[in-house]
């Protein structure tokens, strides 16, 4: 795991001491290595101080966090290019290293990020460096964050916001799928492969759920593979239930976390989906002081002060902090099943009133998850130490989901049910009734983690949106501030 950052002066001054700055600002967590690299050559130190400076107008850099053994330092030189990558890609045998991927993209690194992104099923964002031109790009669904930005003299890109904040640049997603170059002219983005509604398969529910459970345990098995030890977010919802028993299936001794305001609902749901897998289960309560505490360091990861996500954001943070002070390097999540399976209950509402027209609204949700969800979580983790993975984000899983019949995942009637098939496949394992079944909340709401922060605003009079703003905002000059 890293942190990618690149920069290119559109008036030809060194950008070298601006990309040092930015991977300074990437993270508190320190770095296995810094790496940066141009045209001239690549620089590889301990940290960020002891780097000397290249003198150049174009540069791409590299903030490693190892998780696994053999991760590298960061640039590498691939036939005279110099590229970064972070993520992994999940085929063949598991996670396939660095030096694979180098080799995929070849000696043309225009035509090789543009395979990667056809070809791979992956979670990665890539970037290199061509004479005076960047390029660089994210895998189909946009698991891994990376943002672009631009001004009058500075074109830059960055695996966050902050990096390009630093350096005075507004920030912009990457679109997943896509192909960005930079040059002194500026940004162009082009669409090399996109998420496509497929057509649906007929099928019964005893065939969908062989098939989930083969391609689920294919996904999981490859992003646990290499680990004897992983965490995993535990809400006691069918997602993250599912993912403790492919976890445990696998054979990895899966670590799950169940965190929350005091009285949280989740605590009772993940000790009977626990008891049901036989797994141990860490329960941890927080106070309200507590969430006034850690919310500057949530919003710093989020880096925008949205009500919602920073709901969502604060018990991952919790969880995932707990998970690395245990020695844990990878953190599981059960994201992304909401909008592929049915999870929402605006899924439901639209069923009931338009029938199968559904699948439009399900499929956007799930075009959009690398900007409402998977963005913010990947950051909240790596701004811990931890790499996110998510088997609910894999493409041959995802491809599948949209395919499905949506009365596999929607019921009608006064009580209707969703995720069907995912009840069906929890059942089909012997997860206890009550799990498979449990209703879904948000987890902004079932942990408290909203109410909490309801409860500070009011404290200081203010609307939730403007307290988190006040926040952010001075979150965000005090720590900026100090890298200036």
């Amino acid at each position: 795991m890293g942190y990618i950052a690149a920069l290119l002066s559109k008036t030809g001054e060194n950008v070298s001491p601006a990309l040092i700055d930015m991977m300074k600002t990437a993270s508190s967590i320190r770095g296995d290595a810094y790496g940066t690299a141009s045209n001239e050559g690549s620089i590889i130190a301990g940290s960020p101080e002891s780097m000397s400076r290249l003198l150049t107008g174009a540069c791409i850099g590299h903030k490693l966090v190892k998780i696994e053994p053999n991760d590298p330092p960061q640039p590498i030189q691939q036939y005279g290019s110099p590229m970064a990558l972070e993520g992994r890609i999940w085929q063949g045998e598991g996670v396939s290293n660095l030096s694979v991927i180098a080799d995929l993209i070849g000696e043309d690194p225009d035509e090789g990020i543009r395979r990667l992104i056809r070809e791979s099923a992956g979670s990665f964002a890539v970037t290199a460096l061509l004479g005076e031109i960047i390029l660089c790009g994210r895998d189909l669904l946009g698991v891994v964050p990376l943002y672009f930005g631009e001004n009058d003299s500075l074109v830059g890109i960055g695996s966050n916001r902050k990096m390009l904040w630093t350096v005075g640049l507004d920030a912009e997603s990457v679109p997943p799928g896509n192909l960005v170059e930079i040059s002194k002219r500026g940004v162009s983005s082009k669409p090399v492969r996109g998420l496509s509604q497929p057509q649906v398969e007929s099928m019964s529910m005893d065939e969908a759920v062989e098939r989930l459970d083969r391609l689920l345990l294919r996904a999981v098995e490859a992003r646990c593979r290499g680990f004897t030890r992983v965490a995993l977010g535990l809400s006691g919802g069918i997602d993250s239930s599912l993912m403790a028993y492919y976890l445990d299936r696998c054979g990895v001794d899966v670590e799950p976390i169940c965190v929350g305001l005091e009285g949280s609902r989740d605590f009772v749901a993940a000790e009977e989906a626990s008891d049901g897998l036989g797994l141990p289960l860490r329960v941890r309560s927080f106070t309200l002081e507590e969430v006034e505490e850690d919310l500057d360091d949530v919003l710093w990861s989020v880096e925008e002060p949205d009500p919602m996500k920073v709901g969502v954001a604060l018990p991952l943070h919790w969880a995932a902090g707990i998970a690395a002070e245990s020695g844990c390097r990878v953190f599981f999540s059960g994201s992304g099943s909401d909008e592929l399976f049915g999870g929402y209950q605006r899924h439901a509402q639209e069923y009931a009133e338009w029938g199968d027209a559904v699948r439009e609204l399900m499929f956007r949700d799930v075009a959009m998850s690398h900007r409402v969800n998977y963005e913010r979580d990947y950051k909240v983790c790596a701004d811990l130490g931890l790499e996110l993975r998510l088997p609910f984000a894999d493409v041959d899983v995802v491809e599948f989901g949209l395919s499905l019949p949506v009365r596999l995942k929607l019921s009608k009637g006064p009580d209707p049910s969703r995720k069907l098939v995912l009840r069906a496949l929890a059942e089909e394992f012997g997860l206890p009734r009550r799990v498979a079944f449990a209703r879904k909340r948000a987890v902004q709401y079932s942990t408290g983690a909203n109410r909490a922060l309801k409860l500070l605003a009011k404290r200081r009079g203010r609307s939730l949106a403007g307290y988190l703003a006040e926040r952010f905002e001075g979150a965000m000059e005090e720590r900026l501030g100090s890298r200036s």
